[in-house]
């Protein structure tokens, strides 16, 4: 362990030289301020702090520093510029160290910046604490992967490859400590060095100790210091060494630092083989730094500070020489997501396959405790077998006995491919009794069970002891080293638990098994576990108020819809290649509530396929490739969607739009070009940037495929056109020989309230009509209607399918959805509620100027925060957002800036719902802009 370049901790200090220090960064840096020893190995430290308050780290190198490796060190600061490390401070004249004369001959001195911030080793760390470790060091190895120098490959005893050569130091360790670290040496040499040569390798900081990584006041890290001990090495030997370090202070090392390799995974993914060594590194370094502590005491018996760590780490290898390192092998690829046995998958598929056939263990059996359910006791592993009475139990598979042990015996199995497993019987009286090493058959005797229950295991791994229950925080690694014992058994009613998880857990396992580009909402995430009209609830039955959920169209959890679902998926589900009267009746009544000419329905099962659709039917029918869109529009997550979104591809992440692709004017009354109560004809005017980009198309000898608008723009800040303007577009875009497409997707189904579709709102009519899951109340449901004409376009010869677009069961849910907004007179109550809601908010937006515009149709309704010059109030819109959550409601934010609180709940929302609302933010609008400057 290399010494902080950090004044923390108690050390040695060398207050005599800090004038000399002063007086060579004065002339050679300048410089000037106060100057104080720090502690050190080797090195001479120094911080100096001029009068501003601005800090550094004068580094006066010990006689003889290899000037090469002190230049590895400056190229991989400069290379990490930007990162939370320090930096490196050039001399007046550019170089970046300077030779200086020192009583013991010449030194070579460096300046870095300081970086504030609390050692690891004053702190109390947190399981948020140790996953940003992680992720601070996978960032710094992230950023280093591609750097070189030549000197990376130095021969470096803090190198966890050089373990063989500190190994040989073991004998200077007393009788306590040297059967611990003999152990870890020899599980180096005979596991982790043969496989070291295939992981990847680059240049690591190798010394994320506790004196190197720094706190902030906020609880964060601050960054790493101190990269002395650079090295080209495995990869995972980095993060092998913030594991030993942070293990310290713990009553179970290895599971409290899991968090911490989770961080570290969500930023750059481990490998199962690094996975494979990452324990064994750990302990080897430990058993490392107590060698090499003795050694240099032995060498410097009067410097204590080479003692430092050595208590702790001894404590933290001591723990863990308890600890399976094939259990904790599986514990580490559990954290991060993987199986966490590897060997179960192979089990599992002979077992499941047919190439075992399994003899019944018993003539008679009842089945009780389920396999992964929870009891008082913890997650219940194996199954209970339970008889009348006394009964032969026999041999299930090709088995050798492995062990008896009182009333438990173990057979190991091995599957096809060679891949050892184990039955083990608890509560077994032994027939004969079975021998160790002796071989059976299927259906051989066992013996009898002892009492009424035999505990049953199928283990994939056998440890030491095989627990009948374990915490609910371990239960993913022991269900894949105790698998469900059905798959032995055959009962097709099956016999395992789910087991569930809570909050914390869930979370984590998100984390590690999704894709972060798939986002929670909310600082702190909600658990929720049920729904009921326009109520979500969570795993403490915590009724919240949803204002956002616009797929729950009426209403979560509807009787109705629930019911019709239920009885058909009873029936039958199957796809449209058949004659059934549910998708034909409901194609029926969808055409009923459509304007003409749309008559020609295709069901699909997402928005996202819907207008994916509509885009082939439109270049179908025109022969064109070229597609207007509105800015902020947002049409699906499909990549020929995301083509047509400017919020996907101008947004975050994106990478612009194709060329095919033209984005017209959001006409926006608030923030646009032209303003409601300042310009006139605003909708016309806007209309004409369509045909602006029609005109240049038609330059260019070329006509546009479509036209796509949401008839009410949702992602872009909940957009109410001005009067005309759908019209007037639709007009230009027919004119050029496009088709004209409305993405109701959000927007219909009554939901605007004057008017069952949006496009309704604006007089105009589409050629192509799209809609989404509301269809189906969040069942996948969705559809394309458009006109005979466009539909004949698409009879190309090749035929349209879609599996499971317009089955029974989605036809059943969307007809019980369409019966439900008739009959609930769902269409009258988004009216009503959406007046009530808006003239609510119009009246807040007198008494609270964050409130810049309020806007809506129906309940489809947006609140844009916005400071002085109608400037989006963007951290005050989201800081809104969490403390109307804090009240029990929930809803998003929205538009270009994140600044429209959108409202567009289930249409079953109440005037008592509405009230609450009404209150809670004017509540919130207070308590956010109390904070405002």
């Amino acid at each position: 362990m290399t010494p902080t370049a950090n004044d923390h901790g108690a050390a040695p200090t060398l207050a005599e030289d800090s004038a000399r220090v002063a007086e060579i960064v004065r002339r050679q840096y300048g410089l000037d301020g106060r100057v104080r020893a720090l502690p050190g190995e080797r090195d001479r430290n120094f911080r100096l702090v001029t009068e501003h308050g601005d800090g550094y780290v004068i580094k006066v190198h010990a006689p003889g520093a290899d000037p090469a490796e002190l230049d590895l060190q400056d190229a991989a600061l400069l290379h990490l510029a930007g990162h939370p490390v320090p930096g490196l401070v050039a001399s007046l004249d550019g170089r970046r160290s300077v030779t200086v004369t020192w009583d013991d001959g010449p030194r070579i001195v460096r300046v870095l910046t300081w970086l504030a911030g609390r050692p690891w080793a004053e702190v109390e760390p947190t399981e948020a604490l140790l996953r940003g470790l992680g992720r601070q060091v996978a960032g710094i190895d992230r950023a280093l992967r591609d750097f070189t120098h030549p000197a990376m490959g130095r021969d470096l005893v803090w190198n966890l490859t050089s373990a063989p050569r500190v190994a040989e130091l073991a004998a200077l360790l007393d009788d306590a400590l040297l059967p611990l670290v003999t152990e870890v040496f020899d599980r180096y040499a005979e596991h982790v060095a043969p496989r070291l040569a295939a992981l990847p390798h680059q240049v690591v900081h190798n010394d994320a100790n506790e004196l190197n990584i720094l706190v902030d006041d906020d609880g964060g890290i601050a960054g790493l210091i101190d990269f002395g001990d650079l090295v080209w090495t495995p990869r995972v030997c980095g993060l092998a060494v913030a594991l030993a370090y942070a293990m310290q202070g713990h009553a179970d090392p290895l599971r409290a630092v899991l968090p911490l390799v989770r961080g570290y995974d969500e930023v750059a993914p481990l490998r199962t083989d690094e996975l494979a060594v990452l324990f064994d590194l750990a302990r080897t370094r430990l058993a490392m730094s107590l060698c090499m502590s003795a050694h240099q005491h032995a060498n410097d018996p009067g410097n204590d500070y080479l003692l430092v760590s050595r208590q702790g780490v001894a404590e933290v290898l001591r723990k863990l020489a308890g600890t399976s390192p094939d259990l904790a092998h599986f514990a580490l690829r559990d954290a991060v997501g993987f199986p966490a046995n590897p060997a179960a998958r192979a089990v599992r598929r002979h077992l499941t396959s047919g190439a075992a056939r399994p003899f019944p263990l018993l003539d008679e059996v009842h089945l009780a405790g389920r396999h992964g359910e929870r009891t008082p006791e913890g997650v219940r592993l194996g199954r209970d077998l339970r008889t009348d009475g006394p009964a032969t139990v026999r041999c299930p598979l090709p088995a050798v006995v492995h062990a008896v042990r009182g009333d438990t015996v173990t057979l190991a199995h091995r599957t096809e491919g060679g891949v050892p497993f184990w039955t083990l019987y608890r509560g077994l009286a032994p027939a004969g009794p079975p021998r160790r090493g002796g071989e059976l058959a299927p259906g051989d005797p066992l013996g009898t069970t002892s009492g009424t229950d035999l505990r049953l295991h199928l283990l994939t791994h056998l440890p030491d002891r095989v627990p009948d229950t374990v915490p609910a925080a371990e239960a993913d690694l022991w269900k894949s080293v105790s698998i469900d014992p059905n798959l032995l058994l055959g009962h097709r009613g099956g016999s395992a638990a789910r087991t569930g998880r809570d909050a914390a857990a869930l979370a984590a396992r998100r984390r590690t098994n999704f894709s972060r580009a798939l986002g929670l909402s909310y600082g702190e995430p909600l658990h929720i576990v049920r729904g009921e009209g326009a109520y979500l609830y969570d795993e403490a039955d915590r009724p919240w108020l949803d204002l956002v959920n616009n797929v729950c169209h009426v209403g979560h959890c509807h009787p109705r819809v629930v019911e019709a679902v239920s009885r058909q998926v009873a029936l039958l589900n199957t796809n449209t290649r058949y004659l059934h009267e549910s998708v034909v009746e409901y194609a029926h009544r969808l055409v009923e509530l459509l304007p003409d000419p749309l008559r020609v329905c295709f069901f699909v099962n997402s928005g996202s396929e819907a207008n994916d659709l509509a885009l082939r039917l439109a270049t179908a029918h025109t022969g064109a490739r070229d597609v207007l869109v509105l800015d902020h529009a947002y049409h699906g997550h499909l990549s020929s969607q995301v083509a047509l979104s400017p919020y996907k591809f101008d947004g975050p992440g994106g990478q612009g739009g194709p060329t095919t692709t033209h984005v017209c004017e959001l006409p926006d009354p608030y923030r646009g070009r032209l303003r409601a109560g300042r310009d006139d004809d605003l909708g016309p005017r806007y209309a004409a940037s369509v045909a602006g980009h029609l005109t240049t198309l038609a330059s260019r000898g070329l006509r546009p495929a479509a036209f796509f608008a949401e008839s009410l723009q949702s992602c872009g800040g909940q957009i109410v056109y001005p009067d005309g303007y759908l019209r007037a577009a639709f007009e230009h875009v027919r004119q050029a020989g496009g088709v004209c497409v409305a993405d109701e997707i959000q927007v219909g189904l009554g939901r605007v309230g004057r008017h069952f579709w949006g496009f309704e709102t604006q007089d105009a009519v589409p050629d192509i009509v799209t809609l989404g899951k509301p269809l189906g109340n969040g069942h996948p449901l969705a559809a394309v209607v458009t006109t005979p004409e466009i539909a004949r376009s698409f009879e190309t010869g090749m035929e349209y399918f879609n599996t499971f677009g317009g089955n029974p069961v989605s036809a059943e849910a969307g007809l019980a959805v369409l019966d439900v907004i008739q009959d609930e007179r769902l269409q009258a109550n988004a009216r009503a509620r959406g007046d009530q809601l808006l003239a609510g908010l119009r009246g807040l937006r007198e008494r609270h100027p964050l409130i810049g515009d309020v806007r809506g149709e129906g309940l489809f309704i947006g609140i844009e925060l916005s400071h002085p010059g109608r400037a989006p109030a963007t951290g005050h819109a989201a800081a809104v957002k969490e403390a109307v959550k804090a009240r029990g409601v929930l809803i998003s934010t929205d538009g270009p800036d994140g600044n429209v609180l959108k409202i567009k709940p289930p249409l079953v929302l109440t005037e008592a719902d509405c009230d609450l609302f009404l209150d809670v933010l004017a509540d919130a609008l207070i308590q956010v802009e109390a904070h405002i400057q």
